[in-house]
């Protein structure tokens, strides 16, 4: 069987907090989003093993279960670059530290991951392999209807606006793509909330014509009030625009998302911590963050207040920048 080829990568995943659906070109490296979101370090771990036989693909989930369907996606998306891993059989080991379906962007980063694991193993050269990987999600996630902007948002990292659609790397060298997108950085902790039951998946609203004039509608008129100046001094306006694009698109009303952002806010109000909740998208979920980037918040105080809840929480920190 020859000596096995093994690779490993992690990936963070990310937080949409207003976006519009751009998918009217026929290539999915054209289709994706604009919009704002939060990158976070917590995402998910891929390893896998590829030994020479007949062509499969065993895939088994530790923590939060994942999508099978996107990791064979991804694997048919790098064979298009890599035929050679067709000539093998694969074994993926996915380690998920957050919930699929609830806004986390989790089957992007696990698109990622796996991506720059299967490169990894196949001795693809890094730099490469790392953008590489963001083409190969960007199209696998339009391929399964799974995501639109996250995998450009989580190419920058930090706090990122999308200012044109599409993936963020394309064509000979990689070097750029279609898709724009700009971060900036605060040292930041947040917490992530969000029920026990399974969220929408994201093409209940991508593919459905309706929704996605509510909210590219929603999202056009939230984003234009970002676009100057983009940075920390832009936090303030990011958190109220957020909430307009969810009223008015709908969103907030719909799902019983509304239901879980009034026990998190009433929550924050008992605790008189100057935090701010925002829905993330397109789940039932909510990250509570700072409702001024300069003033700290007490997270273990709002954390307490809500058990008893029936919601999960997790803490998180706010990604870096990338090197990108």
């Amino acid at each position: 069987m020859g000596i096995p080829c093994m690779g490993h990568a992690t990936c963070g995943g990310h937080i949409t907090l207003m976006f519009t659906v751009e998918d009217s070109s026929s290539e999915p490296y054209l289709q994706g989003s604009r919009g704002a979101g939060l990158c976070l370090e917590t995402g998910c771990e891929v390893s896998l093993k590829g030994v020479r036989g007949e062509w499969g693909i065993d895939v088994m989930f530790r923590g939060f279960e994942g999508s099978k369907e996107i990791v064979n996606v991804i694997f048919d998306v790098v064979s298009m670059d890599l035929p050679q891993i067709r000539n093998m059989s694969w074994a993926v080991v996915v380690n998920n530290h957050l919930p699929t379906s609830q806004g986390f962007g989790m089957s992007a980063a696990l698109a990622i991951a796996t991506s720059r694991a299967i490169q990894r193993a196949m001795g693809e050269e890094y730099e490469l392999s790392l953008r590489r990987s963001l083409l190969h999600a960007h199209i696998a996630e339009r391929q399964s209807s799974s995501g639109l902007g996250d995998v450009t948002g989580i190419s920058v990292g930090g706090v990122e606006i999308r200012t044109r659609p599409g993936s963020p790397f394309h064509g000979k060298g990689m070097q750029k793509g279609p898709g724009v997108a700009t971060g900036w950085f605060a040292d930041m902790e947040m917490t992530l909330v969000w029920p026990e039951e399974i969220g929408h998946h994201t093409s209940e609203y991508i593919d459905d014509d309706d929704w996605k004039k509510r909210i590219s509608d929603s999202g056009e008129s939230s984003i234009h009030s970002l676009l100057e100046g983009w940075g920390p001094g832009c936090w303030p306006t990011l958190l109220s625009s957020s909430r307009a694009f969810v009223e008015n698109s709908g969103l907030l009303d719909d799902g019983g998302r509304g239901n879980i952002l009034n026990k998190v806010e009433s929550a924050i109000s008992k605790t008189g911590e100057g935090a701010i909740a925002s829905l993330c998208l397109l789940g039932n979920s909510v990250v509570i963050t700072r409702r001024e980037l300069v003033v700290p918040v007490d997270l273990d105080h709002i954390e307490k207040a809500l058990s008893g809840s029936g919601l999960r929480v997790k803490r998180v920190r706010l990604a870096g920048l990338s090197g990108f």
